[in-house]
This record gives C-alpha cells, sequence and structure tokens, in this order.
C-alpha cells in the first residue's frame, strides 16, 4: 500500500501545477485557498513543487524536502504485513502481544500489551466534528475513551487497536484521542481486525514520507541574513485562511515586489509545509541554518495577517527582546508573549524569532468557524506587503 502510495504521486508530480500570477494579494489568497494544500492530499506536493515558477523574479529558487509523520501506520504480525490509520500521529514504533479488552472493564495486567478495542459510538457519532476548536479553545475529543486510554499507559500498556465500529465494518477504526495521550494507537479495518489473535506478537510503525517545501533566496550587499516565513499548508481544519493563506499571500506579493531593489541584507522567503502548523519544515529550515546562525539577524514569521484589523504587532517568546525591535518600524510595535510554538526551537539555538500579525482577535478565531476567507482583506493585506517593503528598504 506504501509503495502503491509513492509511485502514485511520483507519476502524479509529472503533472505540475500552473499557478497563475493575480495582480492583488486577496485575489492570491482566493486562489491558495483552493488548493487543498493538506499533506495528505494528491495535490499538495505538485502545488509546493511548482509554487512560484511562474515567477519571473531574479532570486534563487530552492525547493527543499523534509520527512513528515503521517496518518498511515505499518503493522506486523509475523510474517505478515497489514496497514492501520491513526487519529493522533506518533513518530515512535510500539511492540507487545494483543490483549483484547471492552472499554470500562476492570483492568488486568497490561503490561507489554496491545490493547484491542471497538470504536466507541461517541467517537463514531461525532467522527465530523472531531477535533474542532469552538470559541473559547475548547477540542471536542472523546473523553471518556482518553480516560480509559491513559488508565492503561498508567499500567503499562504498550499500544492499543482500534477496531471498526460494530454498526459500520467497512469502516476503519477509530477514537479521537488528546494530543497529549501517553499511549500510541492505531486503527485498523475489519480484515485485519479477524487477524488479531490474543497472545500474538504484534508491531505497529508510523510511516513516514518527503514533503516539499520553497524558498526563494535574493542576495544583499551584505552578508547578514534576514528569514521571512510563512506557513502553506492546510488541514483537514480547512484551508488556515488567518495562520496561512492570508502571510502567505502577502509574502508572495513581497517578493515580488523587492525583486526590483537591492537589499541591504540578504532575504530568504520561506514558504513552510507539514501536517498543519509547518513544524516538519521550519525544524527541517533550522537544521539548515545551524552551520551559519550567526549570519542570522532575524526570523519573522507571518502569522494571522493580512485582516486589516491593527494595528500591527510582534509575538515573542517570553516577550524576548531583540535588536530589531529596538529599531524603527519595528520600534514602534507592541511585543506580546508567544505561546508555544514551532518557533521555540530557534529561540533554544540562540537565532532571533518573532511573528507579525494584524489582530488580536484573529487569534481566537484560528481553526474555528470564523477562520474564513471573510477575515481577509485587500487593505490588510496590501498594507502588510508594503510595511515589510518599507522596512526592508531603509
Amino acid at each position: 500500500m506504501f509503495i502503491l502510495i509513492s509511485l502514485l504521486r511520483s507519476i502524479a508530480t509529472v503533472f505540475l501545477f500552473f499557478n497563475p500570477i493575480h495582480p492583488t494579494p486577496l485575489e492570491t489568497a482566493e486562489y491558495i485557498s483552493s488548493v487543498d494544500r493538506n499533506a495528505d492530499s494528491w495535490e499538495s506536493a505538485d502545488f509546493f513543487e511548482s509554487f512560484g515558477t511562474e515567477l519571473p523574479i531574479d532570486m534563487d529558487r530552492n525547493l527543499l524536502y523534509t520527512e513528515r509523520i503521517t496518518g498511515w501506520t505499518e503493522i506486523e504480525m509475523g510474517d505478515k504485513t497489514y496497514e492501520g490509520f491513526s487519529s493522533m500521529t506518533f513518530d515512535q514504533p510500539f511492540k507487545g502481544t494483543i490483549l483484547h479488552m471492552t472499554w470500562g472493564q476492570d483492568i488486568p495486567d497490561v503490561k507489554e500489551k496491545v490493547i484491542v478495542l471497538p470504536t466507541t459510538k461517541f467517537s463514531y457519532d461525532n467522527i465530523e466534528d472531531a477535533y474542532t476548536v469552538d470559541y473559547a479553545g475548547e477540542v471536542l475529543n472523546d473523553q471518556e475513551a482518553n480516560a480509559y486510554l491513559s488508565e492503561l499507559a498508567s499500567k503499562g500498556a504498550a499500544g492499543y487497536l482500534i477496531t471498526p465500529f460494530e454498526d459500520d465494518p467497512y469502516e476503519t477504526g477509530f477514537v479521537f484521542t488528546s494530543s497529549y495521550m501517553p499511549l500510541n494507537g492505531t486503527g485498523v479495518d475489519l480484515d485485519t481486525a479477524e487477524q488479531l489473535k490474543d497472545g500474538e506478537t504484534i508491531q505497529v510503525k508510523p510511516y513516514n514520507e518527503e514533503i516539499p517545501y520553497v524558498e526563494f533566496v535574493q542576495k544583499g550587499k551584505a552578508d547578514q541574513e534576514i528569514v521571512l516565513m510563512s506557513r502553506l499548508d492546510s488541514s483537514w481544519h480547512g484551508a488556515h485562511y488567518l495562520s496561512s493563506v492570508g502571510p502567505s499571500s502577502v509574502l508572495y506579493h513581497l517578493i515580488q515586489m523587492m525583486d526590483n531593489e537591492t537589499p541591504y541584507y540578504t532575504i530568504r522567503y520561506v514558504f513552510l509545509n507539514g501536517n498543519g502548523d509547518s513544524r516538519e519544515a521550519s525544524d527541517d529550515f533550522l537544521e539548515r541554518l545551524t552551520g551559519q546562525k550567526a549570519k542570522v539577524e532575524t526570523v519573522v514569521m507571518l502569522d494571522i495577517l493580512g485582516t486589516g484589523d491593527g494595528p500591527l504587532y510582534v509575538r515573542t517568546k517570553g516577550m524576548k527582546s531583540y535588536p530589531v525591535l529596538e529599531q524603527a518600524p519595528f520600534s514602534d510595535l507592541e511585543v506580546r508573549s508567544l505561546a508555544s510554538s514551532p518557533g521555540d526551537a530557534y529561540d533554544e539555538a540562540g537565532i532571533p524569532y518573532l511573528m507579525l500579525s494584524d489582530s488580536l482577535e484573529g487569534s481566537w478565531h484560528v481553526f474555528t468557524e470564523k477562520d474564513t476567507f471573510e477575515r481577509l482583506s485587500e487593505g490588510g493585506l496590501t498594507d502588510a506587503v508594503d510595511w515589510l517593503h518599507d522596512w526592508l528598504t531603509h
């Protein structure tokens, strides 16, 4: 199955996207949001591999690759291999002997056991709303199942398998769990479920694949560098208008405007990819900077940008101050605290990292029903492009 997936995607890349050049950032935003940029989609790799090839600019375009953990899993029993799919990705394999149980039953000795459980009715009934975030930031998950799985973890279970719901045997087993769940697991289909025998040894491995992301490099007068980033990926949450579409549209048009300039700093414009928060490409790019981090003046992540709500503000880890924040035009902006993010790794590496945004309210709307195209505005997108252009050219 996994070989087939890789083969089909390799064949699909022959038919690259043709990305039209749009005259305004809002039209670009509309186009970007029309593409399924979820890394699980067939469109995503093609879109990234062709992104920016249409631009008549004098910059180096680098197509970079990194690994991501997929929801697919590889299940080994004896000399046979099966496939599974996990609602919450994990990066370490687990192994143990199979033990069938039912939800809520008294827990026997489960040390080094892989527990087999059926899809819960709650997870089955609410699958369309799994992991959705409400206005208060609460994430919908199967709380009773989470509590029981956590108890299994505390008793030494090695992992879990979820079989299909009894009234819908043609689906893959599913239970939506918290990202903080201390126990890894995967769903299986009916054919695989029928092969699971108590006492047999089983091993479950995550399946990784390569994904592309894009960097444009504009040579400056100095060797010192500024890195501008945006997330270009999406997820099952939707298009990510506030955290991805708006910022990427700003960065895309900034590149075109900067092509006629000779900046003082060398500028790297990076469009990230990943499982929804671009952590995979962000971490990979940091590794690529390791040997030259002394040259990096600052990394600016564009986030929740293009709404026009205003005014612009920046966020840093612990409201940390950097030299760039003491210089115009950043010295005029309010500095707020940055919550845990992929940028933490840059901060730990000693590279100044900040996020630039234009909507406090928008930070509450990310991944909710209010995260819509209508939250973006032509004025907000254009103003952000102009502000960044003025900064980079003065």
